[in-house]
């Protein structure tokens, strides 16, 4: 089952001027976006991400603006505290902990930040989010057993963003086979790989991120709306899914909620990937066969 509205997200309206876009062409853009989401943790200041940009600062908050529909520090504080919120829902760890993870330097300015956001305190909104979250089911507990704990080398990827609902990733996969035939990418070559970066029980559904990716064979992308990312090494805890992709979240409940309840381990905050066992562009995609990996802590 895909999320019609982020029931566990803001009670407050999103004020913004307009959707992003649902591919991100902007290389500019995407430039900043990609360093952003990459040092969430880390004080980003207007002026490195304007120059990373290539772009004066008052140009590259007007064109952020325009592409976005809010402001680079809406961006960033929006995101950092919807990663706030998936650990207030998913684990016990204190408050403080949680802020200074995502890149605040003082409770107090957290709590406002979150108030602002959400329309609750950090404790509030985890007794909140809790009992709004679909719970996970004995089926799911069951299916937690065939999790399967693996080490991943660092991949080098070329990926496209997309932003919108779950339920549009088919007509992404497609859109971005499109473009990797337009730089001569070996098709048949390639393991597809997923980059999940939001929770659709939080985030509304035409803010969620998606990346579509493949590894990178070293083709030249010029201007194009690819650009290139790291699948970081380490160890994964990773399930299979061999069914519709609007059955997905199950399998994610499984393994992020259930799974961890048994093993004691715990997830590092940095997504999850899709490793499709067959292309996700090829059939009328009615079925996905792929495995979830999420990121575990050493």
């Amino acid at each position: 089952m895909l999320f019609t509205e982020a029931h566990a997200g803001s009670r407050k309206p999103h004020e913004r001027d307009n959707p992003p876009p649902r591919v991100l062409e902007d290389r500019r853009i995407l430039l900043a976006i990609r360093y952003i989401e990459a040092h969430l943790e880390r004080p980003l200041s207007l002026d490195r991400l304007a120059s990373r940009a290539h772009l004066s600062t008052f140009h590259f908050q007007r064109r952020f603006r325009e592409v976005m529909g809010e402001t680079p520090s809406e961006y960033i504080r929006r995101t950092r505290l919807d990663r706030a919120a998936i650990h207030l829902l998913i684990y016990p760890e204190p408050v403080l902990s949680i802020a200074f993870s995502v890149g605040y330097a003082s409770h107090e300015a957290f709590i406002r930040a979150f108030h602002r956001q959400f329309g609750l305190t950090p404790t509030q909104y985890r007794q909140f989010a809790r009992q709004a979250s679909i719970p996970t089911t004995e089926q799911e507990h069951r299916r937690a057993q065939a999790v399967q704990v693996v080490s991943l080398h660092d991949r080098p990827l070329v990926a496209m963003r997309f932003y919108g609902s779950y339920a549009c990733v088919a007509e992404n996969w497609q859109r971005f086979a499109e473009e990797l035939q337009r730089i001569g990418y070996p098709l048949e070559q390639a393991q597809a790989i997923g980059v999940i970066t939001d929770n659709p029980e939080i985030t509304p559904n035409e803010l969620v991120r998606y990346d579509c990716a493949v590894p990178d064979l070293g083709h030249p992308i010029g201007r194009s709306p690819l650009s290139r990312l790291t699948l970081p090494g380490g160890r994964y805890a990773c399930l299979e899914h061999d069914a519709p992709y609007s059955e997905v979240f199950a399998a994610y409940r499984a393994l992020a909620t259930a799974w961890p309840q048994r093993s004691g381990e715990r997830f590092v905050p940095q997504g999850g990937y899709e490793l499709y066992r067959e292309p996700p562009w090829q059939g009328d995609g009615s079925r996905q066969w792929l495995d979830i990996a999420l990121g575990l802590e050493s």
